[in-house]
């Protein structure tokens, strides 16, 4: 077993854009735009393939299914055995719509809610994003103005740039909004209930399917709004530093900056996922499990449970940063 990275799968919508086919060097298999990259995945249907390794040609469903409890140690699968996280990248080259996902349970069509956190990797100087419901929202007036331009009126939307994270919590009406860039770690599910489009059209030239009533079902007007959140790394000694970024039921992000010395990350027999955010660098096995793996911008990493001696460093002069997420 090592650390294992995935070959991604490009989806096309209709609000994406031509950054992260810039800055990844990406070749479109179709001629929209790209709107999210899955890096790693157990979906039903959109699993990832190991493209490194012993294991490379194999999913990670087939991983899990033969190797499961040395993938995950103390961490959760999902109730349906799935891996429980999901990390993509998304370009919004136009507002995503405003959207809320179920929590876990019977509001949900899979039982599997959507719990999720967004890193901003890049964004226009005046990018936004919508984050919660004003205060005091009142359901009833709220049902009636949802479907329309009208809910501009009740959403809170809040600058960011890059370096921010924010916490989603199921239950949270929230869009990405155009100008932004971002890494997403959620629960391993896909359902997303629309509510408004912004009048726009599919990529079919119809307008995109909303779900107004699912979506009425599972907001949670108690929840305040989420704020971006900028963790900043206090010392330009790029040694062995992390800061917590956020935390929740399902998982905990970190973000960490390193240098020649670099640090060890696999420690607490948990299922781990990197994602490089900036720079180049390499995963080394301090009791030399594998060899060492050069990783760069846009890359993402599983690092199975079992293994306890991976340390990441950089290999240039410039920063290297990366987020840990850690599966619970």
């Amino acid at each position: 077993m090592q650390p294992l990275l995935f070959e991604r799968i490009l989806v096309e919508k209709v609000w994406g854009g031509q950054r992260l086919v810039e800055s990844l060097s990406i070749e479109l298999p179709f001629s929209g735009p790209l709107g999210e990259t899955w890096e790693l995945s157990d979906y039903p249907g959109q699993e990832t393939n190991i493209v490194n390794g012993g294991y490379a040609g194999k999913s990670l469903r087939e991983l899990m299914e033969d190797h499961g409890d040395a993938i995950l140690g103390a961490s959760k699968a999902t109730a349906d055995g799935r891996f429980p996280l999901l990390v993509k990248l998304l370009d919004a080259g136009d507002n995503l719509s405003v959207q809320v996902h179920p929590p876990d349970g019977e509001k949900s069509p899979t039982g599997i809610g959507k719990t999720e956190a967004w890193y901003i990797l890049d964004s226009a100087e005046d990018a936004t994003l919508i984050c919660g419901l004003r205060p005091g929202t009142e359901a009833q007036q709220f049902a009636v103005d949802a479907p329309t331009s009208k809910v501009r009126d009740y959403l809170v939307e809040q600058n960011v740039s890059a370096g921010d994270c924010v916490y989603i919590p199921a239950g949270q009406t929230h869009a990405i909004c155009a100008g932004t860039v971002l890494c997403e770690i959620q629960q391993t599910s896909d359902v997303t209930y629309r509510m408004y489009d912004w009048d726009r059209l599919g990529l079919n030239g119809k307008p995109r399917e909303t779900h107004l009533q699912e979506s009425l079902d599972v907001i949670n007007y108690d929840l305040l709004p989420s704020n971006p959140e900028r963790r900043e790394l206090s010392s330009p000694v790029y040694d062995k530093e992390c800061v917590t970024l956020c935390g929740g039921e399902y998982f905990t992000m970190h973000l960490h900056r390193h240098g020649e010395q670099g640090a060890v990350v696999a420690k607490k027999n948990k299922a781990i996922i990197l994602v490089v955010v900036s720079g180049v660098g390499e995963l080394v096995a301090t009791n030399g499990e594998f060899e060492s793996m050069p990783v760069k911008y846009g890359d993402t990493v599983l690092i199975p449970a079992c293994l306890n001696g991976v340390q990441v460093q950089s290999t240039s002069e410039e920063n290297f940063d990366f987020i840990r997420a850690t599966a619970h």
